[in-house]
């Protein structure tokens, strides 16, 4: 027997359970396939998981809208009040403070499987979410009225709308007519947990090396930071090869020891950096989401915020099609939608590869450059302000509803 829904989504991490609840919110079924196990918190203290995301101030509000913000365990969110960043060839250094807004913080430093783990504890509440895991899909078909599901289980399923939200290797966009821009950036990003001696107080720092960009983000414990660090291949390479002794002493140098001695470093995983946009959001009545519509260089830490500011624009195009009783797959629905999201998400990308080419250049102009333009801007507290509020997704066009902060 087929399951009627209104929207079916492939992917039930970050991105894909906060479609599901906002589309829950506004009356809709939803059908959520994810091809892993349901799991609850995994909260250790003392143990984190290295796999992190800097959620700004939208991503906040969208997650209290949705209800899952009162899921996350307390002692894994940590808040960050300041954020310094600095050239590893020169003298150039730039501060921001959530004080210079009059906000108590910049974001959350938060763990991916603790974000999944408390949307899906609010997704589990909702009789409109059906969560289908672990499950795959195994075959689909758009037909003229909705699309068609099979399960790998057998599961029969139809809706109006499926959404990909899969991530970067998203295999129903590439069963997909929709083409993408994809460039690498020759960098692998190895990420791993430390302990520092010296507590990082609520500071989110980065230094811009030669190699790359090194970044200590604060955890929820005083002296316990999340590690990224961006190099060529060939530097990760040998950064992968050295003994936990040997790795500890590499970053203690090219952090300049700012938080002490380091120790218990996690082992370390490593990935390529690569870049891509999607040139449609949609093909029919499959529309993409998150990653799988976009990815951009981690250089400032927007990654999820991106996705969820797709996740609120769509589901503010839904609340406009159910107000004038229009199919929520309509091609007017959906172009609206890509109209809202494509050149915002566009604009963050090429501001991304700029700054990661003018930061990864050890050619004096380059230098003298970014060490002249991170001393000025600390200097002017107006563009400080326009940049923390941007950083934030407080500045520029109004946000969607679920980013706005509601009165209790």
């Amino acid at each position: 027997m087929e399951q009627s829904h209104d929207i079916i989504i492939s992917g039930g991490g970050m991105v894909g359970l906060a479609l599901a609840l906002a589309a829950a919110q506004l009356g809709l079924k939803a059908a959520v396939i994810e091809r892993n196990a349901v799991r609850a918190s995994e909260a250790t203290p003392g143990q984190f998981n290295s796999r992190v995301s800097a959620l700004n101030k939208t991503s906040e509000n969208l997650l209290k809208n949705l209800g899952a913000w009162q899921h996350l365990p307390q002692q894994r969110i940590a808040a960050y009040q300041r954020m310094r960043v600095w050239d590893g060839l020169g003298s150039g250094e730039l501060s921001f403070d959530a004080q210079d807004v009059a906000e108590p913080w910049l974001g959350h430093i938060i763990e991916n499987c603790e974000i999944v783990a408390a949307l899906m504890a609010e997704a589990s509440h909702h009789s409109n979410i059906d969560l289908l895991c672990p499950e795959c899909i195994a075959s689909w078909e758009q037909t003229a009225s909705g699309v068609s599901v099979v399960t790998e289980s057998g599961q029969s399923l139809s809706a109006k709308l499926i959404i990909a939200c899969e991530g970067k290797d998203s295999i129903l966009r590439q069963q997909s007519q929709i083409q993408s821009w994809n460039w690498e950036y020759g960098h692998t990003a190895i990420v791993c947990t430390v302990h520092n001696t010296l507590p990082h107080k609520a500071c989110a720092q980065q230094v811009f090396l030669e190699t790359g960009p090194l970044a200590f983000l604060p955890l929820a414990e005083p002296n316990s930071s999340a590690i990224v660090w961006s190099a060529n291949h060939t530097d990760a390479e040998q950064l992968l090869k050295l003994s936990d002794d040997e790795f500890r002493q590499a970053l203690e140098r090219a952090f300049e020891r700012r938080l002490g001695k380091l120790d218990n470093i996690s082992p370390r995983t490593a990935f390529p950096l690569m870049a891509h946009q999607a040139k449609s959001y949609s093909d029919g009545r499959l529309v993409i989401l998150g990653d799988t519509a976009h990815g951009i260089h981690p250089l400032a830490g927007l990654g999820v915020n991106l996705g969820f500011l797709d996740v609120a624009a769509l589901a503010s195009e839904w609340q406009w099609a159910i107000n004038r009783q229009t199919d929520i797959a309509s091609e007017q629905v959906l172009r609206r939608f890509q109209r809202q999201r494509q050149a915002h998400n566009l604009a963050v990308a090429g501001l991304m590869d700029g700054l990661k080419r003018l930061f990864n250049s050890d050619l004096p102009p380059a230098v003298i450059l970014r060490n002249l333009g991170l001393s000025q801007v600390n200097r002017f507290k107006l563009v400080k302000r326009q940049l923390i509020l941007g950083a934030m997704g407080l500045a520029g066009t109004p946000l969607p509803a679920l980013c706005v902060k509601r009165e209790r």
